[in-house]
């Protein structure tokens, strides 16, 4: 009889928290996707396998390569948890790595110019759809990022912010150009409710939550007719930047980027742009 794993689900939540697991703790938003992609797997089966991962994968299309690419990190990491317990042989995390889904097709990559950005802010009926706008593409923050920031995370003296649970539970600090500060500061003398702790807070008070930016930014677009989200405006940060010369070394420590390859791979200069620039190079 194969053994019931789902009841090791919890205290696997409970080592990534903490970072038992690869040494460091896995964000909010990380845990909540594994945490789903678990529960769908242990409502179909009841251990894991590379049986039931290839099971599992096979009623996933290939087209939706990110679902079945979180399925199998989210299985990767349960196993690792399940490894270090001593609850499975070791050697499945190679087997199982065999089956690591492979992207057949381009990604799909939105970013926003300099005109459409204009565009969305000249829809913003709110201080905040204007400072989520501004402070997105300004600072190049995820969406989660933005929706953990605490007044006490702003310095506006010496205009940065502090990120303190990024992805991989690091901490990185990120500059703030004078609009930003101005734009923080407008929203924090109208918003409803002064006294929370939280930057950004809903109408009932409660803080603002990444499913919260989402909604609103992906409203603003539709509005704006301008294809965009907060990845999106993540970009534009540093397609906007390194258009003007930024050094792209600093952007990836603006983005927290463990590789630059990742953060030159946000930068979607068009040709036109390349042309333009091109003609007045020396």
């Amino acid at each position: 009889m194969e053994p019931n794993h789902s009841s090791y689900v919890g205290s696997w939540h409970q080592a990534m928290r903490h970072g038992l697991i690869n040494g460091r703790p896995y964000s909010e938003h990380c845990m909540k996707l594994y945490l789903y992609q678990m529960t769908w797997f242990f409502q179909r089966f009841d251990t894991v396998s590379v049986h039931n991962l290839k099971q599992a994968l096979l009623s996933i299309s290939v087209e939706q390569f990110a679902k079945r690419l979180k399925l199998f990190e989210a299985i990767t990491c349960f196993s690792k948890y399940l490894v270090q317990e001593g609850i499975i042989e070791e050697d499945i995390l190679l087997k199982l790595k065999a089956f690591r889904p492979r992207r057949h097709l381009p990604p799909k990559k939105t970013t926003v110019d300099q005109a459409g950005l204009e565009k969305l802010l000249t829809v913003c009926e709110t201080p905040l759809d204007h400072l989520l706008i501004i402070l997105l593409s300004q600072t190049g923050l995820r969406a989660s990022e933005a929706a953990a920031l605490q007044l006490e995370d702003i310095n506006f003296e010496k205009r940065f912010l502090i990120v303190r649970r990024a992805k991989w539970g690091k901490t990185r600090r990120v500059g703030l150009t004078l609009l930003v500060v101005e734009t923080i500061q407008a929203y924090l003398q109208q918003r409803n409710h002064p006294s929370s702790p939280s930057l950004m807070t809903k109408i009932n008070g409660k803080p603002m939550d990444r499913n919260g930016i989402l909604t609103r930014i992906y409203k603003l677009g539709r509005k704006a007719n301008v294809p965009v989200s907060p990845h999106a405006l993540r970009r534009a940060f540093v397609t906007i930047n390194a258009n003007k010369g930024r050094p792209l070394p600093m952007l990836q420590i603006a983005c927290g980027h463990s590789n630059i390859t990742t953060t030159r791979s946000y930068c979607m200069t068009t040709e036109d742009e390349t042309i333009e620039a091109m003609q007045g190079w020396d």
